[in-house]
């Protein structure tokens, strides 16, 4: 969500064709003068599992019996299907270490200059990039890195705790200087996303905008995170509407 100025409001890569920024629906929430701020958030690149030496990564295996988010299968003692049909995905660990933050701190001068907070960005919580950890944590000489397989029947990873739009060669030498993926290869790199968003407070404790009646605000746009914390907003505003 953002305005023609940023260029998509993306970093890195060209994604008008394959995901064009919303200009319209930005510039209508400003007519209707709405509180607009901008926040920017990333994503690791991609690893290609079979490079990857999983074996001097210690395994993140999955909950087995598991605790089901469904009432329904609590209420009846059963488990969720992926573990019923015995199909369990185990997630492994990897970590940064003083070599990944010199290469971090060093390459900084190559990172995005951002419209948010006088060019250096401002994230939602709980998201800090690799960057912002190792900036803001000098006393820290490692920050873990969960290696998640991205489903059954790939060989993508996704390396939780890494994201930073540097170039595609400097992220290939950070992720190369951590233990089990000193000969990883890159599928897609890493990127962050620049976007507007809705000041919360001009919303009601329905997520209605007070504005407005009958329009009601969700996710990313109330400047919270993408994860549980958007989904939880959406099912609120989604029964209040």
């Amino acid at each position: 969500l953002g305005h023609e100025r940023y260029s998509g409001g993306r970093h890195l890569r060209d994604s008008e064709e394959v995901e064009p920024p919303s200009v319209g629906l930005a510039q209508t929430l400003a007519r209707y003068q709405f509180p607009l701020g901008r926040l920017k958030t990333g994503t690791p690149p991609r690893l290609d599992g079979r490079t990857i030496n999983w074996d001097v990564c210690p395994a993140q295996p999955s909950e087995n019996p598991a605790t089901p988010f469904s009432h329904i299968l609590q209420f009846h003692g059963q488990q969720p299907p992926m573990i019923a049909q015995n199909k369990l995905i185990t997630c492994h660990q990897s970590a940064t270490n003083e070599e990944t933050h010199k290469l971090v701190l060093k390459y900084e001068d190559t990172l995005p200059i951002y419209d948010g907070m006088d060019g250096a960005g401002n994230g939602p919580r709980y998201c800090p990039s690799i960057y912002k950890k190792v900036q803001r944590f000098p006393e820290r000489n490692s920050h873990n890195c969960f290696l998640e397989p991205e489903g059954l029947n790939t060989d993508i990873v996704y390396p939780n705790g890494m994201s930073g739009p540097y170039p595609e060669d400097v992220q290939l030498k950070i992720m190369r200087s951590m233990k089990g993926l000193e000969e990883c290869e890159i599928v897609r790199p890493g990127y962050d996303v620049e976007y507007d968003f809705v000041n919360p407070q001009s919303l009601t404790h329905t997520l209605e905008t007070k504005s407005i009646g009958g329009l009601y605000l969700a996710g990313q746009i109330c400047g919270t995170t993408g994860y549980e914390e958007a989904a939880a907003q959406g099912i609120v505003a989604g029964a209040n509407a």
